[in-house]
C-alpha cells in the first residue's frame, strides 16, 4: 500500500492508555521521537501541519526539534505533510513532496503549500489523543495546547 493512502492509527496513544501508565509510570513510556511520529500519523491525507505546529501540539519541543525527527523518519513517514509554517520544505525534498501533495489533492502553488487552506486542525478527539501522548514523554513541565 502506498503511504499516502495509508490510514492512520485511530487511537494513537491506545498503547500507553492500555497499559494504564499515567502520570510518573508514564514519564518513562514515550520518546520524543515515537511523540512526533504518532502525531505525524494522525495527518490526514490532503492536510498539513509544521514543525512548530507539532511542537505546540505536543506542549514540548519546537520547530528544530521536530525537524530532527523528522530527518530520522525514515521512508514509512509521512514526512511531507510536516513543512516549515511558509508552506515549504528544503529544496531537495520539495519536488518529492509535490507529487504526493498532488496525489493527496492538498491545496498548494507550484512553490508552496497554501498552510491557511491545508492546515490540520484537531478535533476535540484527536486533542484528546494527542494529550495522552504528550502525556507520556518525560517531560515533568509542559507548556499549555496553543492550537
Amino acid at each position: 500500500m502506498d503511504q499516502s493512502e495509508r490510514t492512520p492509527d485511530p487511537d494513537v496513544g491506545a498503547e500507553v492508555e492500555s497499559r494504564g501508565e499515567t502520570g510518573a509510570a508514564a514519564e518513562a513510556g514515550l520518546e520524543y521521537d515515537e511523540a512526533v511520529f504518532a502525531v505525524v500519523a494522525m495527518i490526514p491525507a490532503g492536510k498539513v501541519l509544521s514543525y512548530g505546529d507539532i511542537a505546540e501540539l505536543l506542549g514540548s519541543g519546537g520547530p528544530r526539534q521536530v525537524g530532527k525527527v523528522m530527518g530520522r523518519g525514515g521512508s514509512e513517514v509521512t514526512w511531507w505533510r510536516v513543512i516549515r509554517s511558509n508552506g515549504t520544505l528544503p529544496a531537495a525534498l520539495q519536488p518529492v513532496a509535490a507529487g504526493h501533495w498532488a496525489r493527496e489533492a492538498t491545496p498548494c502553488t507550484e512553490e508552496r503549500v497554501q498552510m491557511k487552506r491545508a492546515r490540520w486542525v484537531p478535533t476535540e478527539e484527536d486533542h484528546s489523543r494527542i494529550d495522552r501522548v504528550a502525556e507520556a514523554l518525560p517531560i515533568p513541565k509542559r507548556h499549555p495546547r496553543m492550537i
